[in-house]
């Protein structure tokens, strides 16, 4: 994918686990498909993108700043994402972390505490903890609790082809006297066969 910040936000998701848990750093995984080495004992997270889907209209700036209007510049189209992560939390406090994260999700801290970590993501909401223990390989009970988390995050893209270059304002026809384009032969109904 070319969109410039679309990867970040999984740092901030990171990041606000490990806020939100108070886990060891290292016990935090991204996604089951980073092909990483799970611990081996107890408490570890691992969280993974599983939706997204679009939310809202574009928000579109047709010039980029000081240039003139007149001129073509690279337009911004910014897109709003609604990305759901699927955070399984492991080991004897897997509930307790479950929790956790669910209940900052609807703290009115949580997002104060993005905005002052500059973090580009916004949380919206988090299901409730599903229990999902499962056995190992060596018929051993490991606890896991599943929290989905629901974000929103921006993407622009800045390097759009300008997709209008010129606009032309045709007036309204009940106040104008109808003309045809150069080049077109047109017949103007209203007037040639007025009843």
């Amino acid at each position: 994918m070319t969109i410039d910040n679309f990867p970040d936000f999984m740092t901030d998701v990171y990041d606000w686990l490990a806020f939100v848990t108070a886990i060891d750093g290292n016990r935090i995984i991204r996604g089951n498909q980073s092909r990483e080495v799970l611990p081996e004992d107890n408490d570890y997270i691992v969280y993974t993108p599983i939706t997204q889907k679009r939310i809202g209209t574009n928000i579109a700036v047709l010039h980029a700043d000081g240039v003139p209007d007149d001129e073509n510049a690279p337009d911004t189209d910014t897109k709003l994402l609604q990305i759901d992560i699927q955070v399984d939390c492991y080991g004897d406090n897997a509930f307790t972390y479950s929790q956790g994260i669910n209940t900052f999700a609807y703290a009115g801290r949580c997002n104060e505490w993005l905005k002052q970590n500059e973090a580009s993501i916004r949380v919206l909401y988090a299901s409730d903890p599903i229990d999902g223990t499962l056995v190992d390989d060596t018929h051993q009970f490991i606890p896991r609790w599943i929290v989905t988390l629901s974000i929103c995050i921006p993407v622009s893209n800045t390097d759009m082809i300008p997709w209008i270059e010129d606009v032309e304002i045709v007036p309204n026809p009940q106040d104008a006297t109808p003309t045809n384009p150069p080049g077109l032969k047109l017949k103007n109904v209203d007037i040639v066969y007025k009843e």
